[in-house]
């Protein structure tokens, strides 16, 4: 069986020119890692941009029960990590640029949800359970770290698909 076989020179498989059903995906895979790439940067700079008036809005908002408020974010965080994950790269025909956009947008979006009501979450868990701030900071970097590889292995398993369905066709052929 083909696990992981990617073509990093050349894109172009012999069945990139043969009629493969369903995705083609024929795109160079290095382009596709540096857009996906600056996607999670992108992510990150705006979360940090966004940070110190994140802090200072809750600083203000003087929430008299953070627990519920904790509470509210945590749904939210979990819708937002359900829709990610819903929405997956394996449908999408990444050789099309308004497909692959599209994808990347939404994607982009997903995450950055999930960046600023983890940092909201991490801020709250600072002003009400200051002893708790370490931990929670830990388990946050660790869930976005993990939310990251995933996005990066969804995008990766069109490309192992790509070779899978060649190596398919040009055993049919």
């Amino acid at each position: 069986t083909v696990f992981f076989k990617f073509n990093f020179r050349n894109s172009k498989t012999p069945a990139a020119s043969a009629s493969t059903p369903g995705l083609d995906n024929h795109i160079p895979i290095r382009r596709a890692l540096k857009e996906n790439t600056v996607k999670h940067v992108l992510v990150v700079m705006v979360s940090l941009v966004v940070y110190g008036s994140l802090e200072a809005a809750l600083v203000r908002a003087r929430i008299g029960n953070i627990g519920d408020f904790l509470t509210i974010i945590s749904i939210f965080l979990v819708t937002a990590c359900f829709a990610n994950f819903a929405s997956s790269y394996e449908i999408t025909d990444l050789s099309e640029n308004w497909m692959r956009i599209l994808s990347q947008a939404a994607s982009f979006f997903f995450l950055l949800v999930i960046s600023l009501l983890l940092l909201t979450m991490i801020i709250g868990i600072r002003i009400a359970y200051s002893r708790l701030y370490d931990i929670s900071l830990i388990f946050s970097v660790l869930l976005y770290l993990g939310i990251v590889l995933y996005d990066y292995w969804d995008f990766l398993r069109c490309f192992a698909r790509r070779d899978r369905q060649g190596s398919f066709e040009s055993k049919k052929q």
